[in-house]
């Protein structure tokens, strides 16, 4: 195949494998997100919930998502997509906005995020698949409350 075809081959599906990522979290398509990785996963959310960096399997990963974000409606908006490809491996950076409401919460019910996203992703024989995330926030306004992390992390007295 010819290496400029391959390479945009390439760049459109790590960027559909990271626009599934944000969508299904929105969605809360726990399969379509599951789709998503490697079986193992690197997870850094350092910057928004003051932790260091796991190794984690990634039906764990998955489960903490889905149990953190089951009363909130989420989405996910990313932007500037900004890959770069080495044979098997790739990084893509996005600029992100992730807005969280809670429809059921009396008070300030929403919570936002402004930063970036880098996602590295390795070729499999099922095509692209998430290896590492690394969530960086610039800043959040709202209620860090609705987000149960963040309340973990407020109850540990670290919020």
């Amino acid at each position: 195949m010819d290496i400029k075809l391959e390479l945009m081959l390439d760049h459109a599906e790590i960027s559909n494998v990271v626009n599934r990522f944000a969508s299904s979290l929105d969605l809360q398509d726990w399969s379509q997100f599951r789709s998503c990785f490697m079986d193992e996963i690197e997870a850094d959310y350092s910057d928004l919930r003051n932790e260091p960096a796991i190794r984690i399997k990634a039906d764990d990963f998955v489960e903490s998502r889905r149990a953190a974000l089951s009363s909130l409606k989420t989405q996910h908006q990313l932007t500037n997509l900004n890959l770069t490809i080495e044979t098997d491996e790739a990084t893509c950076v996005s600029c992100v906005v992730i807005n969280r409401f809670h429809p059921h919460y009396t008070g300030v019910n929403r919570f936002n995020t402004h930063g970036y996203y880098i996602h590295t992703l390795a070729r499999t024989l099922k095509g692209w698949k998430i290896s590492k995330i690394k969530q960086i926030v610039f800043w959040n306004e709202g209620n860090p409350h609705l987000h149960s992390a963040v309340r973990q992390m407020a109850a540990k007295g670290q919020g």
